[in-house]
């Protein structure tokens, strides 16, 4: 494993990579963790994909060890800090997996980049284009305010339990999120929100592989996926992940892993 920061922006981005980095056959995926957590999420992916790829897990600016969040926050900037890594380490194209807003920002990645993508793997997360209702914009709008008022404690332990239904799980969450000051998690869930536009034309010009927890009941994402997955000619599969929640690759390793590999292998 080879670890690196990278200072962009008033942020130090922290980054690893692992498998054989002299093997420059190897594809790369590249693996971007939910709001408040951390490059961790993604251990237990590691052996499965270890001697066929290399991973890249990094830390999101704001997050674990990517700390103090610098110049703001917004997933556009995440996706360039993102690129600005990919640069680095000389890496044209890529495979890119994310959770929540890793999904979100994977999403973003293709289409401000689509150059540099090769597949996608999309973890309970919702579609960035989708139609919204009015209730759901009203919503949209409603979240900043209802996140300052939340005590911080309350809302650590709630986003934790909606994670997952693991306690090993729910107490990393827990953990990760703790790190960051309030201000910094009420500004990161607020711009992942804000990312979402109304533009159900869109469609993602790349394979991808689109995955929920069974028992994921975070935002829209148990409503949107089945139709999401069907309006997407590009969508290779739609898998739901048995007795998982909103951490399906944590909660469910086995299942989540073998559809993870059938997919890269297809």
């Amino acid at each position: 494993m080879y670890e690196h920061t990278l200072n962009r922006l008033g942020c130090p981005i922290y980054y690893q990579l692992h498998g054989d980095i002299t093997n420059t056959s190897l594809p790369l995926i590249v693996f971007t963790h939910g709001a408040g957590c951390d490059h961790r999420m993604f251990d237990a992916q590691l052996p499965a994909l270890a001697g066929r790829f290399w991973v890249l897990t990094w830390d999101v600016r704001g997050h674990g060890l990517s700390r103090p969040m610098g110049d703001g926050f917004s997933l556009r900037l995440v996706t360039a800090d993102l690129m600005a890594i990919l640069d680095e380490i000389g890496c044209a194209q890529a495979i890119f997996a994310g959770q929540s807003m890793g999904g979100n920002v994977s999403q973003e990645v293709v289409r401000l980049h689509p150059e540099r993508v090769k597949s996608l793997v999309l973890i309970d997360c919702v579609c960035n284009m989708a139609s919204l209702s009015a209730f759901e914009r009203f919503a949209v709008k409603l979240t900043p305010v209802m996140l300052k008022l939340y005590p911080y404690d309350t809302l650590l332990r709630q986003s934790a339990k909606a994670a997952a239904r693991k306690p090993a799980v729910q107490q990393y969450v827990y953990e990760a999120m703790r790190l960051i000051p309030k201000d910094d998690i009420v500004t990161i869930l607020t711009e992942v929100t804000g990312v979402l536009r109304d533009d159900p034309t869109y469609r993602i010009p790349k394979p991808f592989l689109l995955v929920r927890g069974e028992h994921d009941n975070a935002g829209a994402i148990k409503k949107q996926a089945e139709p999401w997955s069907k309006r997407e000619p590009n969508c290779v599969r739609y898998v739901v992940i048995p007795d998982a929640g909103h951490c399906a690759n944590q909660y469910n390793t086995a299942a989540f892993n073998q559809t993870l590999m059938a997919f890269l292998d297809e």
